[in-house]
């Protein structure tokens, strides 16, 4: 039996890209980066003028997605005192894993002291019959702040791809300093867990989370939040604020466009409070 090749007919890659930020003339500016393609950085921009400080920073992934054995590999470092906006210009694409292996992407942060890290929402994408790893460990000063968003897609929606994949797995972990504040694992099997199930997704095809980390979390009036939190029948949304430090909101929905423009407008409001605490 002969496996089939992957799609780009192309060997597993090792992208990895590393990125330093400093505070310079008022300015938080990449200090040194490393970037191994597929995956690339633009230079920082200064466009929030909300917070003319903030550095903007695309990530591109070149190769349009990652081929069964792929690895990526982030190392993002913010000093004292930056503010850093990270922009994925693209959802994260799976291919599908005809040879069974799997395709990873691993995210380490650190965030220093004062300083605040948002990481802009994105779709993670798997293909039929993917294999997917990802995990991702922050840790950050305890006056620090972070912003994160992320997007779990069912597959490609317009080929009929519904749970077609094989196996995701995400791993999305908070330190503060030697402190585990958030530890959110998700394994999804669509062979052998009905996913559409009472009590998991049911009618609903995507999981969008938005996580917000800040030392002034406890100001945030969550009971408010989740009475403002917009409730439709394609998107169902909750929200919860853990140990006074963190707040967490989970949507589930049936339309992306539709999660996408809620979890947009939480953002905005989120951003808002960070700059009014600076």
């Amino acid at each position: 039996m002969t496996l089939r090749k992957s799609p780009s007919n192309r060997p597993s890659h090792y992208g990895q890209l590393s990125l330093n930020f400093e505070k310079r003339r008022n300015k938080t500016i990449i200090e040194n980066y490393y970037q191994l393609p597929p995956l690339r950085a633009s230079r920082a921009l200064h466009m929030n003028p909300k917070n003319p400080a903030e550095a903007t920073v695309y990530m591109v992934e070149t190769a349009g997605g990652l081929v069964a054995g792929d690895q990526n590999k982030f190392d993002i470092n913010l000093a004292e005192d930056t503010s850093v906006c990270l922009i994925p210009q693209s959802a994260t694409k799976m291919y599908p894993s005809f040879n069974g292996m799997w395709s990873t992407q691993n995210i380490d942060v650190s965030i220093a002291s004062n300083a605040t890290l948002a990481w802009k929402t994105e779709a993670v994408i798997p293909f039929e019959t993917a294999k997917f790893k990802g995990k991702t460990i922050i840790n950050m000063a305890k006056d620090a702040t972070l912003l994160w968003g992320e997007i779990l897609a069912p597959g490609r929606t317009t080929r009929g791809e519904i749970f077609a994949y094989e196996d995701v797995r995400t791993n999305f972990q908070v330190w503060l300093e030697d402190e585990c504040l958030i530890y959110d694992a998700l394994s999804f099997k669509p062979e052998e867990t009905d996913l559409v199930q009472l009590g998991l997704l049911e009618e609903h095809l995507y999981v969008g989370s938005l996580w917000f980390v800040s030392p002034n979390a406890h100001e945030i009036d969550i009971k408010k939040l989740n009475e403002e939190l917009q409730e439709i029948k394609e998107v169902q949304v909750g929200a919860a604020l853990l140990e006074e430090k963190a707040v967490n909101l989970r949507w589930l929905a049936s339309d992306l466009v539709l999660l996408k423009q809620e979890m947009d407008k939480v953002w905005e409001v989120l951003s808002n409070f960070i700059i009014e605490k600076k």
